[in-house]
């Protein structure tokens, strides 16, 4: 239980309303779009000489035996060229940046007559999203055949954390049974099939690993294909079919996917804002499932093909599924990939438990779960100690939460570090309730008296409050020697005592002197070690002080 100072609970009222009722339509703490740089993925001397090597390979195949005859009346039907490797558990792993450019003159068209590509593309990008870095480092997302066919080249030994058009790419080239030849390129170094050339693969059989090898700013694959030899314009395919497609008519694929399709790929919980960058050091994924009560929460969402317009809405939900706090946000714009993160800071009262994290996008709900630990049993916004009258001491608390509160135990010292308790105090079970308490102590020592409260759970579990002090009227009576072995005597205006009681550290009452048997000290022998306190009454009043026995 921690007490915290009026003026600074008036700091973090904003913080701890966190996760209250807010407007239905709230406004991301960062996030947009995630902007990709457009570059060639091979420059005009890395495609000549590409050429040449896939017209050496087939040539020196067919002669060995070892490439199968054309046949075009076999139909290529594509399946995807990515797949999600085990123990990746995002939504999805990727979105579209670039089709093939169907505009021949300046300008940039794709098939479906939008832009979505950069001047002279030749295949389509299919970039990892989010966190490619993350996914590159664990092998996450993996290249595929997207058709049975003969391996007849492969390119290896290639760096593949560029973020820019750098060296050679490390890839994989398939020819089908038709004469098509499908190209993967910038995959991970040493990740390659380890199929040698002239082999063949199924449909669906790896091939590599994403990343970001020879001329690419960011990890993605190139999936390049031509209808035969030689690989040039009037032979390239673009798989998509669409109004705007001027190289074939037909779709290559055995099941088209649209031009825009809207996917929450990923929501996740992190303990700092996310980053996103190239290369490797500028991404920072900063993932969490565990926080402590009164922790501050990242809440990322990341799009692919987020439209104008839509709407995604938001909720916390405690362990018992009751609303935390629910809202919306809307898109402001069309983006290939875009993300959003939205902060809170968890309540110090929790509960502990498991949260969800629930988000509802184009009619589809997800679901992230995260726990909180460490809430305190009780949120104290007061506890203060001031004299009452001469002789005794009121102490105050309020708290605004309390969670399964069994008491108070109040405790006091005289020197702020052993405490003793002199009462206790019921607690309000559980409550969201701001509750007042008091608790007067009548017999206050001589001196400074220092207070604290030892918060008690139903199931035994113990918190405290801060330390809080009242100075009372000093002693009138000086006690010698203490320590002691025996008797201990009193100096000061012995004609004023009424009556002296001693007491155990427990509060029993041990020993009790008073009216005309009153004397000048009080005898601890045959008593066992420990502390006591020595109460004397007098005319004015009445003080204690504390003795140790040995």
């Amino acid at each position: 239980m921690k007490v915290i100072p009026t003026f600074l609970l008036l700091l973090l009222l904003p913080a701890l309303a966190t996760f209250a009722q807010r407007p239905a339509e709230r406004t991301p703490a960062g996030g947009g779009e995630y902007h990709i740089e457009k570059t060639a993925c091979l420059t005009p001397d890395e495609y000549l000489s590409i050429q040449a090597q896939l017209t050496a390979s087939v040539a020196q195949l067919r002669a060995e035996g070892r490439l199968p005859e054309v046949n075009d009346r076999n139909i290529v039907a594509f399946s995807w060229p990515l797949q999600a490797a085990a123990g990746l558990t995002f939504n999805s792993y990727y979105s579209i940046n670039n089709y093939v450019d169907q505009n021949t003159g300046a300008g940039v068209q794709d098939y479906n007559c939008g832009a979505r590509s950069y001047d002279g593309h030749n295949g389509i990008d299919i970039d990892t999203w989010p966190f490619a870095w993350y996914m590159v480092a664990n092998n996450s997302v993996e290249v595929i055949a997207a058709a049975a066919g003969t391996i007849i080249s492969k390119t290896d030994g290639n760096a593949d954390d560029h973020c820019g058009c750098l060296g050679n790419w490390n890839a994989v080239y398939v020819q089908h049974a038709d004469g098509s030849i499908a190209w993967y390129g910038h995959m991970k170094n040493g990740s390659l099939t380890p199929k040698a050339v002239g082999q063949t693969v199924i449909q669906g059989e790896y091939l590599g690993v994403v990343a970001s090898s020879g001329c690419s700013t960011n990890p993605h694959l190139h999936f390049e294909v031509y209808k035969a030899t030689p690989y040039q314009r009037s032979n390239l395919i673009e798989p998509f079919q669409g109004a705007c497609n001027l190289l074939n008519a037909q779709s290559w694929w055995a099941a088209q996917q649209n031009y825009r399709v809207s996917t929450l790929n990923l929501m996740a919980t992190h303990n700092a804002p996310p980053q996103l960058g190239c290369p490797t050091a500028n991404e920072a994924t900063n993932f969490s499932n565990t926080f402590a009560a009164g922790a501050v929460i990242y809440l990322g969402t990341y799009y692919r093909d987020q439209l104008i317009n839509q709407v995604t809405s938001y909720r916390i939900l405690r362990p018992d599924n009751s609303v935390s706090q629910a809202w919306t946000h809307t898109s402001p714009n069309t983006y290939n990939s875009s993300w959003w993160y939205f902060t809170g800071t968890l309540p110090t009262a929790g509960p502990n438990g498991i949260w969800t994290y629930e988000i509802t996008y184009q009619g589809v709900t997800s679901t992230r779960q995260f726990t909180v630990t460490g809430a305190l049993p009780v949120e104290m916004t007061r506890f203060q100690a001031s004299k009452n009258g001469p002789d005794a001491v009121l102490l105050t608390w309020e708290t605004i939460t309390e969670r399964n509160n069994n008491f108070f135990d109040v405790e006091r010292s005289d020197d702020g570090h052993t405490f003793i308790s002199i009462g206790q105090v019921k607690g309000g079970g559980t409550s969201s309730a701001a509750r007042s308490y008091q608790f007067l102590d009548k017999a206050p020592l001589p001196g400074t008296n220092y207070y604290r409260l030892r918060q008690v759970d139903h199931d035994d579990q113990t918190d405290y409050s801060d330390i809080v002090q009242v100075q009372m009227t000093a002693h009138r009576f000086v006690i010698s020697p203490n320590p002691t072995i025996g008797p201990v005597a009193l100096t000061g205006p012995l004609e004023d005592v009424e009556k002296i009681r001693l007491f155990n550290s427990l509060g029993k009452l041990v020993r009790l002197v008073t009216g005309p048997s009153v004397q000048s000290s009080v005898d601890l022998s045959g008593l066992p070690a420990g502390v006591y306190f020595i109460e004397i009454t007098h005319s004015a009043g009445m003080e204690k002080s504390k003795v140790w026995k040995q």
